[in-house]
Order: structure tokens, then C-alpha cells, then sequence
């Protein structure tokens, strides 16, 4: 008698597990319907209520309106409203650049016939000075000119120009020669190249301011010489010691091409601005012609229409549904412990498979045809033969494997499943076995008689059925056929 592996691994077939869910079909129907109605019901009650909500306080907002008698109200028109704010932010914008062109000190310059004054100092570094001590000098000095420090200085003289114009009009200038000192000599002595670095002995920087008039020109280049001179005393201090002289200074009318540009630009900006003012002005005009300064509105509750809402709630329903139903099939198919496929029997039971008896039973049911069109597609040509012909073929495989055992006179009937099960092919295999006794019909795993009388039998033949049978209990009953040396003949699955 041959035995079945425990180290034996259920394999589990996605074709067979697909074709299970697929038999199941109207159970998955019904799961989609029932959450096709549920969801598109919950949304449907969900938008009449929030429109009920829309159309309370739209009546609570229209009781709290004075002056309201209809649903209908005035407004002032959206688009005199905008051209009305554009037009307002742009006169004052006019308005200040209006008031710089006629108060900025630059404006009124004339750029042909400008004083422009310019006062040379001297620096002298001390010896025992660093090379990089120029560098860092002639920084702070031109730093002091350009970050503004200089013209705050300046401001006590005329108070009518500001600090950023009078930073515009200095200007700071120095020969770029002191870099690094010069190179006089080079030789080569011993494989060695020997550089002699000669830093010059003084540097000469210029600042100009440029001015209106000559008196104050002159007024401007006094405050810088005494200014510039203030400073060089606290670098001393700080940066290193170095000593400043005043050179010259010196005053010449000229013509400025930068203050000139400067002032065409300011002057083109302003009449930029003026030409989008008029022209945003003919605009308004032209609105309040067409359409008016104030408009008529109806004030609406703007009410969702549930029957579309809740018909796309419904089909996702449908399709959620779908695979709610498919995943708790599959868990079934996986945890139900029932016989369900049989196509590793022997490597999992231990005992051959005799027949299978798989064409469904004359009873009808509703929409059938989809399940007879299930098991065509499932079991191809298998499929065209009937449900008593394949029962035949199953008694006379049974008989196959009796003949193969001599002295067989008494055969059991045993198995799991109800007697009504199984009363068909029992009928058909005493029909066509009459070579052999064959008992009722006997659940030898739940019947202590049964049980008892199995030893007094030849062969037992056991007779399962597909998602009804639990495989541990199929088990069961071949070991307790084996523990009484009673030959299992085979299974046969109805």
C-alpha cells in the first residue's frame, strides 16, 4: 500500500482559482449590487442634504440684507472696478515721479554746462609696511566713497538734494598700477629663480563731485579735502600707518553724458505712465458706454443635481464590489480547508484517483447557461461528454483497479459527504460491478459502526466531492483504512 509523502507541498493552480471565483459568479453580482446601491444611495442622501444646507442659509444670509425685496440685486460692474483701481494706482505713481522731476537736485542740472570738481590725494605707506598694505588702503578709501559714508558728510550743504543723488554725483578713481608692487630684476643664480619686488613709494587717488554752480562746488570739494583727511587719521589706526597730503584741487565746466541719459530716462518713464493713464481712462470710458457703472445680478443657490453624483458613486461601486467579492473568494479558496483541486491527488492523499465525475446535474437554475458556458470553457472537449457516461467511465475504472486485487467479494462504499451526494454513481457502480458486493453507502470517520464493520471488508473505495469534502478529513479516513489493512482501491470525485 503505497504511502503519501507529509513532506508533500500544496501547489496551488491560478487557472483552477480563477475559474472557482468565476463559478461563483452570482454571488459576485449580487456583491456589486449591493455595494452599487449602497454607495450611489449615501451619496445621493449626502448631496440632497448639503443642498437643503445651501438653500437655509442662502435664506438666512437674504433675511439679514436690508433693503432686499427680490432675488435680485445691483452691483457696481467688476470692470469699472478694476479700471477704476489701475487708474488710481497709476496717478499716484504719476504724482510721485511728477514730484521727483521737479524736486530732484539731478533733474535740474544742466548736463551741457556742469561744474565738476576734483580733489588728488597723496598716500605715502610707511616702510615697515606689508606688501598687501596698499591694496587694503586704497579699498577703505574707495569703500568710503561708495557706501554713502562720504556724502552724509556732504549733506549740511545743501539741504535740498538727498543722499543717494549726491552719492550719484561723487565719483572715486586711482591708478591700478600699485597691484602687487612692480618687478624690477630677475636672475637666475645657483639653479635658482631669485624675483625682487619693488612697491611704489606713493599712490595718488581722485575724488569728483559733480555740481550745479561753482560756489558750491567749491563749498562740496572743501568738505571732501577736510572729510577724507578725518578718515585717513582713523585708518591710521586701524589698518595701518600710512600718511595722506592733499595734492590739488581743481574745478572745469563740462558735459556729462551719464547725468544726461539719466535724465532722458526719467523724463521717458514719466511720459510712459502718462500715455497708460490716458489710455486707461479712454478704456473706463468706454466701459461705462457699453455696459454701465452698475450691473443687475440674480443671486442664486447653486443647487447639485444627486441623480449624476450618485450614479458615478454607483458604478465605482460596481467595480469595488467586483474585487471586495474576488478577494473574499480567494481567502475561501485558501483557507477552507476543502478538497479543491484535484490534480496532485496522489501526491497529496496518497491513493489514486480513480474518476471524476465533473458534468453538472440536470437541475436548473437561473441564468444556467453561464454555467454551462463555465464549464465548457473550463474543461474544453472533456466537457461534451455527459454526466452518465462519465460516471460510467469512472465505475469502470473502479472496476479496472478491482480486477488488478483477486478475491475481492465485499467492497465499502465510504467517504465524507452526505448520502445524497453520492446516490447516483453508487446506483450506476451496482449496476455495472456485479461481479462484487458493495455496501451502503458508510461515513466511516463519523459511524463507530462503519468503522467497525471496515475490517470486514476486502477493499474499501472512497467517494468525495469538490468544494464539499475537507481534505483533512479525506486523510483521515485513508489512515484509518490503512490502520485496519483494508485495500484502498482508489477516489472517486462526484
Amino acid at each position: 500500500m503505497n504511502e503519501y509523502s507529509e513532506n508533500y507541498e500544496k501547489e496551488i493552480s491560478l487557472v483552477e482559482l480563477m475559474f472557482y471565483c468565476l463559478k461563483k459568479w452570482r454571488w459576485i453580482v449580487l456583491a456589486m449590487i449591493i455595494v452599487a446601491v449602497a454607495a450611489g444611495g449615501y451619496k445621493y442622501q449626502s448631496t440632497v442634504k448639503g443642498n437643503q444646507l445651501r438653500q437655509e442659509q442662502a435664506l438666512l444670509e437674504k433675511g439679514t440684507e436690508e433693503e432686499e425685496t427680490s432675488e435680485e440685486g445691483i452691483i457696481k460692474n467688476p470692470n469699472v472696478v478694476y479700471y477704476e483701481q489701475i487708474i488710481a494706482d497709476s496717478e499716484r505713481e504719476l504724482k510721485k515721479q511728477d514730484a521727483y522731476l521737479k524736486e530732484s537736485a539731478i533733474m535740474q542740472l544742466d548736463a551741457n554746462h556742469l561744474q565738476v570738481g576734483t580733489v588728488s590725494f597723496c598716500l605715502n605707506m610707511a616702510d615697515d609696511q606689508e606688501s598687501n598694505a596698499w591694496e587694503n588702503l586704497i579699498m577703505a578709501y574707495r569703500v568710503y566713497v561708495n557706501d554713502g559714508r562720504l556724502a552724509e558728510q556732504l549733506m549740511d550743504i545743501d539741504k535740498d538734494i538727498s543722499k543717494g543723488e549726491l552719492q550719484y554725483l561723487l565719483a572715486f578713481s586711482c591708478d591700478d598700477d600699485y597691484h602687487y608692487g612692480s618687478i624690477v630684476s630677475s636672475q637666475m643664480e645657483q639653479g635658482t629663480l631669485n624675483m625682487q619686488v619693488v612697491m611704489p613709494e606713493q599712490l595718488i587717488f581722485q575724488i569728483t563731485i559733480t555740481t550745479g554752480d561753482e560756489d558750491t562746488c567749491k563749498e562740496y570739494l572743501e568738505k571732501i579735502e577736510k572729510s577724507v583727511m578725518d578718515y585717513s587719521r582713523e585708518l591710521n589706526g586701524t589698518i595701518g600707518g600710512h600718511e595722506l597730503k592733499v595734492l590739488a584741487a581743481s574745478q572745469s565746466e563740462k558735459t556729462s553724458t551719464s547725468i544726461q541719459q539719466y535724465q532722458t530716462n526719467a523724463l521717458t518713464a514719466y511720459t510712459t505712465l502718462l500715455n497708460n493713464l490716458q489710455n486707461l481712462r479712454k478704456s473706463l470710458e468706454t466701459v461705462l458706454d457699453e455696459e454701465g457703472e452698475m450691473i443687475t445680478v440674480k443671486e442664486e443657490v447653486v443647487l447639485v443635481n444627486p441623480v449624476p453624483v450618485a450614479v458615478k458613486f454607483a458604478i465605482v461601486g460596481l467595480v469595488l464590489g467586483a474585487f471586495l467579492a474576488a478577494f473574499l473568494l480567494i481567502l475561501i479558496y485558501l483557507m477552507s480547508g476543502k478538497l479543491q483541486s484535484t490534480e496532485m491527488f496522489r501526491e497529496e492523499f496518497g491513493m489514486q484517483l480513480l474518476g471524476e465525475v465533473k458534468a453538472p446535474t440536470g437541475k436548473k437554475k437561473l441564468f444556467g447557461f453561464l454555467d454551462n458556458w463555465l464549464y465548457h470553457l473550463e474543461e474544453g472537449a472533456y466537457a461534451n461528454i455527459s454526466r452518465e457516461e462519465q460516471m460510467r467511465i469512472a465505475a469502470a475504472s473502479l472496476k479496472g483497479a478491482a480486477a488488478q486485487k483477486e478475491g475481492l467479494k465485499k467492497v465499502m462504499l465510504a467517504g465524507t459527504i452526505a448520502k445524497e451526494d453520492v446516490t447516483e454513481f453508487c446506483d450506476c457502480l451496482k449496476e455495472h460491478m456485479q461481479e462484487a458486493a458493495f455496501s451502503e453507502y458508510r461515513q466511516i470517520v463519523f459511524d463507530a459502526t462503519a468503522l467497525e464493520e471496515l475490517g470486514s471488508y476486502d477493499a474499501v473505495v472512497f467517494l468525495e466531492r469538490k468544494g464539499v469534502s475537507y481534505s483533512k478529513l479525506v486523510k483521515k479516513e485513508r489512515e484509518l483504512a490503512a490502520g485496519r489493512d483494508v485495500c484502498v482501491l482508489g477516489t472517486v470525485v462526484v
